[in-house]
């Protein structure tokens, strides 16, 4: 099954604008929805990272100088982050729906001009040049990393453009076009060359080092959509004779040619967009030993064999001979045709297969009995559904439709040799919709009633069909994702807001911050009164911290502001005297100010009297009255419970640091299971975290907000097995389940399993 994309309506009006095949369009379609889950949180990351770094160096800086230079990068860093990675995706998006039109090479770094004389010669600023050779070399590395990927992708497109392949340097999807799509954005907002040169490196480190990723999935989906499904990549490399003797030599040793494990991907899609594991490499992973039948040949026996004979190693039975009263798989299925039909379902397997045997007794005799490989597959089948089970909650719904679901399946299994060891079975499929609608990982909350209801039309749909063909459950199947598409895109709608709240709040966070510390900063070179520090970080910061917010900090509001706070620490820390008068403009200003933030009338010209005059005095009002007002006030932004960071937290162990740095990597939209506080787990998804304020939002499997926590805590509770991180190799859980089934199959085969159970 193919994983779930949805498209803004931007980029659904670009491709109906384009001239292009309806299948082509799809195509574009999808690539251009991967692109978006795939590269949004990288592009985030880019910019959330450089300005995190200004931070730090503006705090680290040696000189003000150095500080309020470090600091006006990242003022102008800001207004260009907060549209970044939607221009990206825009440009991209751009580039993939004119992948038809005629193709104009891309050129990252700016040609030097021809030097035909002296003539020719000009002068380049140096940090032009710097530019240009750090866009070079950024090119350059990741195409060697990705050369692979970006031949079989330009092969794929070129099929989908009608046009011969795409070369490397003009794939919309390369580094030099993503490069130049940097540059370009960064040159139409005028940023300074230190900013460029520090958003590149960024961009390298966030995006490009994972591009390799997304060329795979690129790659992959087009496979998926019929697109060269078979197509690889060898270069021919020329060795001298030497060398092929040396390489001749390692083989003939008996070096193993098993593949290199790769990393786990983690697992972004909604529900029921996990892409099928492989169950054939699943049975070379499961019995690749020496004992394994067939493991030292690279598994050249066929796998349906290697189950049967470790079935009869774990019954501990020699290999039975012809049995003269087994019945034949026809006479079984017409038992379990009628079992099919009848309203009442055995609630396991093993009634089931009592069921079975009994009535083929009733009808043949005493003697009759299943065949081997009938027996062999019922088992199979038993196995598998018992780790299935083991995953449900107790809801009553699922428990029903997985019980009625048994006959079918084990028609399937019976008519298909492959049925256990095909990559893709449309009976699994449905096996998996209904598995993980009950999984034990979901709360209450987490569960779509309607998908419970479609299921059971599925269901009741298929057991009035021909079980044994996989059209049945591939009809089943197609009848589900219509409906797990649209709830793919409601709950894609429901996070969208919830992110773009958590954002707000961010930003909100980040103002406050801000102001806070230019408050520092005036209070620590003037040294105000106490009680004027403490007006000035409660009352005045909230009308900094509005400022900021509405209008950002390379704003002339901004700077009246800090004009303004400047003066108040400068008046209020002179000595206060009998000729001491309150400065009438600057008062009038605070009062404005804090009128903008809420305050009454009243409070404000209290406030600004004392913020406004000598010593920070004011007769008018007592200091006990305006500090009980200002303390039963509600602060900026206090109702959105934005948690601050622990400074006092205890210094992450070696293991914690780990867990943290792999967060800090994760793309938006990774799935977690996550323990609930009862001891048992519940998946909920990463859909936004900030690596400037630590905050991280976490949604359920329909998109409502389950919480917030921080990048801290839930490093803490990775890196204490609390928190398991899915990955799409282990997302799906008729495939976890039949990993375990495999576990335990060696174990009772009595060899040893090489990974715990799921």
């Amino acid at each position: 099954m193919s994983a779930v994309f949805s498209l803004s309506s931007a980029d659904t009006a670009r491709l109906a604008a384009a001239d292009l095949p309806p299948r082509v369009r799809e195509l574009l379609g999808a690539l251009i929805g991967l692109c978006h889950q795939a590269l949004t949180a990288p592009l985030i990351l880019t910019v959330e990272a450089l300005e995190q770094t200004l931070l730090h160096d503006a705090d680290h800086a040696r000189n003000p100088q150095q500080q309020a230079e470090l600091l006006a990068q990242r003022g102008q860093l800001h207004a260009f982050a907060g549209h970044f990675s939607d221009r990206m995706l825009d440009a991209l998006a751009d580039a993939l729906a004119r992948l038809r039109e005629p193709i104009t090479p891309v050129v990252a770094a700016a040609t030097p001009p021809p030097l035909p004389g002296m003539l020719g010669l000009s002068l380049v600023a140096e940090h032009e040049v710097d530019r240009d050779l750090l866009l070079t070399e950024m090119v350059r590395r990741e195409t060697l990393r990705s050369a692979n990927a970006l031949n079989l992708l330009g092969q794929r497109l070129g099929v989908v453009a009608g046009a011969p392949a795409f070369e490397a340097d003009t794939l919309p999807l390369a580094p030099q076009a993503l490069c130049a799509m940097v540059r370009k954005l960064a040159e139409q907002d005028a940023l300074s060359a230190e900013v460029q040169m520090a958003l590149y490196r960024s961009f390298e480190r966030q995006v490009l080092e994972r591009l390799g990723n997304v060329l795979d999935r690129a790659n992959a989906l087009l496979a998926q959509h019929g697109i060269l499904p078979g197509l690889v990549y060898t270069p021919y490399l020329a060795r001298s004779s030497s060398t092929r003797r040396i390489i001749t030599q390692s083989v003939g040793s008996g070096r193993s040619g098993r593949p290199s494990p790769r990393v786990p991907t983690p697992m972004t899609g909604w529900g029921g967009s996990a892409p099928p594991g492989s169950w054939s490499t699943l049975m070379q992973d499961a019995f690749a030993d020496a004992d394994a039948p067939g493991a030292s040949a690279g598994m050249t026996v066929p796998a349906s064999s290697v189950l049967h004979e470790m079935l009869q190693q774990a019954r501990q039975t020699p290999q039975p001979a012809a049995d003269p009263a087994a019945l034949p798989s026809a006479a079984v299925d017409a038992v379990l045709a009628r079992l099919q039909g009848q309203a009442s379902a055995a609630s396991a397997m093993t009634d089931l297969q009592a069921a079975v045997v009994a009535q083929l007794r009733s009808e043949h005799g005493a003697q009759a009995s299943l065949g081997s490989h009938d027996r062999d597959n019922l088992d199979l089948l038993r196995l598998l559904l018992q780790q299935v089970q083991q995953q449900q909650r107790p809801d009553p719904v699922p428990a029903a439709l997985l019980a009625r679901l048994q006959v079918p399946l084990a028609r399937a299994a019976m008519a298909d040799p492959g049925f256990f060891v095909r990559d893709e079975h449309p009976a699994r499929e449905l096996l998996n919709h209904v598995a993980e609608a009950g999984a034990s990982w979901l709360g209450d909350d987490d569960v779509d009633p309607q998908l419970l209801q479609r299921l059971a039309q599925s269901v009741q749909g298929l057991l009035g069909q021909d079980a044994r063909t996989p059209e049945a459950f591939a009809a089943a199947n197609d009848e589900i994702q219509q409906h797990q598409r649209a709830a793919a895109h409601r709950a894609e709608l429901a996070e969208r807001r919830h992110v773009e709240a958590a954002r707000g709040k961010e930003r909100l966070e980040l103002a406050r911050r801000q102001a806070n510390a230019q408050i520092d900063q005036c209070c620590d070179t003037q040294e105000p009164p106490r009680f004027v520090q403490t007006l000035l970080r409660q009352a005045w910061a909230d009308a900094l911290t509005l400022t900021r917010l509405r209008h950002g900090d390379d704003s002339p509001q901004w700077q009246e502001r800090l004009q303004q706070t400047e003066r108040i620490a400068a008046i209020t820390a002179e000595a206060a005297s009998e000729s001491s008068a309150t400065d009438a403009a600057l008062a009038a200003e605070v009062e404005s100010a804090l009128l903008q933030v809420g305050y009454h009338a009243e409070e404000a010209a209290a406030v600004a009297r004392r913020l406004s005059t000598p010593g920070g005095e004011d007769e008018s009002t007592s200091r006990t009255e305006l500090s009980a007002r200002l303390k039963a006030r509600a602060r900026l932004g206090e109702h959105t419970g934005a948690q601050a960071p622990a400074s006092d937290a205890a210094p992450r162990s070696e293991a914690e640091e780990a867990s943290y740095q792999q967060l800090c990597a994760l793309p938006f939209g990774s799935w977690f299971d996550i323990d609930d506080g009862e001891g048992a787990l519940r998946r909920q998804r990463l859909s936004w975290y900030s690596l400037l304020t630590g905050h991280v939002l976490l949604v359920n499997a329909r998109g409502q907000k389950i919480g917030e926590t921080t990048l801290d805590a839930l490093a803490r509770q990775m890196a204490a097995g609390r928190a398991q991180l899915v990955t799409e190799d282990r997302g799906r859980l008729v495939d976890r389940a039949w990993q375990a089934s495999l576990s335990a199959l060696r174990t009772l085969a009595g060899r040893r399993p090489q990974e715990p159970n799921a």
